[in-house]
């Protein structure tokens, strides 16, 4: 289960952060080629999203998204994400395949003829983020460039994601969600978010999902 705050910023600098936050030294930045995969609407219709990433030295992997959970509101979003690297000579990790299955998708006609409907190309700075509970999430500011063959174009923006580690308690996790969203909430230039990238990006460029 994915558990994350989403913030759009003004800039492409980690923010201050309220009294009792603190975010560590900034690790390495990312690239990120993601690219969402469909064919013919089939994977949206069942209620998942399937993204190919690509990243700076890691390998090939493939996530498998539900769409957001009706319980979160706000800039608080939860979904179910699976996420694989498929082994050699396979082209989808077994796991995806099965889920989509499951949700009724014909895997034999459509996974053969997946073709990219949407592409985002990142700039991740990532920094673990503590409080008095410890290390509770992973902090990103990511510059984010998306485009679409159909119809032609690209928007960028930036947005600040903290993705809740799945360690932490609920209890913990709510209350720092209260917290960080009443601080971002009121802080200049930053904006409460709560679309997921593909549906931003969606609504840009005027793609129906």
């Amino acid at each position: 289960m994915e558990r994350e705050l989403k913030f759009l910023l003004d800039h492409a600098r980690i923010p201050a952060l309220p009294n009792g936050y603190r975010a560590a030294e900034a690790q390495p930045r990312l690239h990120l080629l993601d690219e969402y995969l469909d064919h013919r609407g089939q994977i949206l219709t069942a209620g998942w999203r399937l993204r190919r990433r690509r990243s700076d030295g890691d390998v090939l992997r493939y996530t498998l998204k539900s769409e957001r959970s009706d319980g979160t509101s706000g800039p608080l979003s939860e979904r179910i994400e699976i996420e694989r690297a498929p082994a050699r000579n396979e082209e989808l990790p077994p796991e995806i395949v099965a889920t989509l299955a499951e949700a009724g998708v014909d895997v034999a006609q459509v996974l053969d003829r997946l073709q990219p409907y949407l592409t985002l190309r990142q700039e991740r700075q990532p920094a673990a983020l503590s409080n008095s509970d410890g290390e509770i999430a992973l902090l990103s500011v990511d510059e984010v460039r998306a485009g679409a063959a159909t119809p032609e174009g690209e928007r960028r923006w930036t947005e600040l994601e903290i993705e809740f580690l799945a360690t932490v308690s609920l209890e913990a996790r709510d209350r720092a969600a209260s917290e960080l969203t009443a601080w971002f909430a009121v802080q200049p230039g930053v904006t409460l978010g709560g679309e997921s990238k593909v549906d931003r990006a969606a609504r840009l460029l005027s793609i129906s999902l």
